[in-house]
């Protein structure tokens, strides 16, 4: 079985004689995909419009106000990414902040390849698909939090990979801080780690977690203070949830989850209180959902295939051309990623279990909130490691053999 390799011995990532001869892994791969996925994201830069997302503007305002007033104004959403842009500033400064993250996302996707499998083909392909892949260009220019979110989520991945608990855990609450969906998933993930991939005793996996719940408090105090003078009471995380579970559960779902339009949102105007709105629209998703169990089985397949549809569903993004665009970078990723599933999964699920319990926990999160394919992007950097790593493989299966010396018959 394929253990993942430590910082230490990564220098040392073995090499085949078959990959030696590759010329492909003799350039300096890592750099050429930083400078190519720079330059492309630079480019997207100045020639995408700018995407007046909703959300987007949201951040904006939000991280103004927190630092002109100490509150932040939207109450649905978690304060890193608002707080980074009121450092920046909305405009050329948080345009920069994006693009430089999501070049960093390409340094760690080479990074996590190397620590989950060691092989420096693999490791090559993931990073300029990476680079290339037009969702990660797309979200470096747009102003959400999916790219600050991803750079969070793979940092901690390598660092978990490699045995780098304490670190891993920072970046885990930073990404919390970000984005809350995976708030829960997060300690099964660490145990995960210390107990199928490092293979720590139980107390070791529990003293991480231990670890980690320390570090959650202090990263999370400020938040934590800030939410009690702002609603009077205590509030873990952000008043998202409601939204989320009502949009997804409600008489009028029927694509699957879209908070443009599978909901009215009008019933719970008249209640002031951000907290009690919450609350309400908790309440009423739950109530949908107990009251409707067919219903919302119905809907669950529906935000699964909506989750993973290769293809925007929004009708702004269905035309021919990003239907195109869309399968041909995420299908063939897809497949790849499939493949190597299929082929050497079961063999390496040690090495994949973590990736495999982060894939099946978003996926079934969105199958109970609202969905989107938005929503999978944090997954896909994950697939994109699979899939180059069935690449490379194919490619060393298939590659031809050197001619066979041939022995001078005696004279």
């Amino acid at each position: 079985m394929i253990r993942p390799v430590s910082a230490s011995s990564e220098a040392g990532t073995r090499v085949t004689p078959a990959a030696a001869r590759n010329p492909f892994l003799h350039l300096p791969m890592l750099p050429i995909a930083i400078i190519l996925g720079l330059a492309l994201r630079v480019a997207a830069a100045i020639v995408v419009p700018n995407q007046q997302f909703p959300d987007a503007i949201g951040y904006r305002a939000a991280g103004l106000s927190l630092w002109a007033t100490g509150r932040i104004s939207e109450p649905l959403f978690m304060p890193l990414y608002p707080v980074l842009v009121g450092l920046t500033g909305p405009g050329f400064g948080q345009l920069a902040l994006d693009v430089a993250l999501s070049t960093v996302m390409i340094w760690l996707v080479h990074r996590l390849t190397l620590a989950m499998f060691g092989d420096r083909a693999a490791a090559a392909l993931a990073a300029l698909a990476a680079a290339v892949y037009p969702f990660f260009i797309f979200y470096a220019v747009v102003g959400l939090t999916e790219t600050l979110y991803i750079t969070l989520l793979l940092g901690a991945f390598d660092c978990w990979y490699r045995g780098y608990f304490t670190p891993a855990a920072v970046l885990a609450v930073l990404s919390i801080l970000t984005r809350p969906t995976l708030d829960p998933l997060i300690p099964l993930l660490i145990l995960c780690f210390a107990l199928v991939v490092h293979r720590m005793s139980l107390g070791a996996a529990l003293r991480q977690l231990a670890v980690y719940a320390a570090i959650y408090c202090v990263l999370m105090s400020p938040w934590w203070l800030h939410n009690y003078r702002a609603y009077g009471t205590f509030v873990r995380l952000s008043l998202g949830s409601g939204v989320m579970l009502y949009t997804g559960n409600n008489p009028l779902n029927r694509s699957g989850g879209a908070l443009e339009v599978d909901r009215d949102p009008s019933r719970f105007d008249n209640i002031a209180d951000p907290l009690a709105r919450d609350r309400a629209m908790w309440n009423a998703g739950a109530d949908y959902i107990k009251q409707n169990p067919g219903r919302f089985i119905e809907l669950a397949v529906a935000k699964f295939m909506r989750f993973w549809r290769p293809w925007p569903y929004a009708q702004d993004y269905a035309t021919p051309l990003y239907v195109i665009l869309s399968l041909a970078s995420f299908a063939p990723v897809l497949g790849l990623a499939l493949v190597y599933l299929a082929v050497w999964g079961w063999r390496e699920r040690a090495v994949i279990a973590p990736v495999i319990l982060l894939v099946g926990g978003l996926t079934a999160a969105h199958m109970v909130l609202a969905a989107s394919m938005r929503y999978r992007l944090p997954l896909e950097p994950f697939l994109i490691i699979l899939a180059a790593t069935a690449a490379a493989r194919l490619i060393h299966r298939y590659e031809p053999k050197p001619p066979r010396a041939i022995t001078a018959a005696p004279p």
